[in-house]
């Protein structure tokens, strides 16, 4: 067995400056595409009160796209991955319902079905 004396715990040490946060694949995918915002939405969004709404209004027309116009479940984790937690969500889903954008199928204990109302 090596001798305790050699043990240095100063060379286990990672520097804080050579970490880097790694960012997963699927993210910076979605960053290379766009989203298109039709102009009734953007008419209804100017009445929007939280930044939320506006992301999460975005993350809804993309996965509105990606879907053929069909309803989807929106999940907590692919908001947070918009920078939006799961209580700003609801609060964004509320305002777009509100503002006749899109209706929200309330499921017990389960993530919301999202069915997006006019997006031409």
């Amino acid at each position: 067995m090596k001798d305790d004396a050699d043990f240095d715990p100063d060379r286990l040490r990672i520097d804080a400056t050579e970490m880097r946060a790694v960012v997963p694949k699927k993210i910076q995918e979605r960053r290379k595409g766009f989203t298109k915002v039709p102009g009734w939405w953007q008419q209804q969004l100017i009445k929007a009160r939280h930044i939320a709404t506006y992301r999460t209004a975005l993350h809804v027309l993309r996965r509105h796209w990606e879907n053929s116009g069909e309803p989807f479940t929106l999940s907590n984790g692919a908001m947070v991955l918009e920078g939006v937690s799961r209580w700003r969500k609801w609060e964004g889903l509320v305002e777009l319902e509100r503002l006749g954008l899109i209706t929200i199928e309330r499921r017990k204990r389960r993530s919301p079905r999202i069915t997006v109302l006019r997006a031409e």
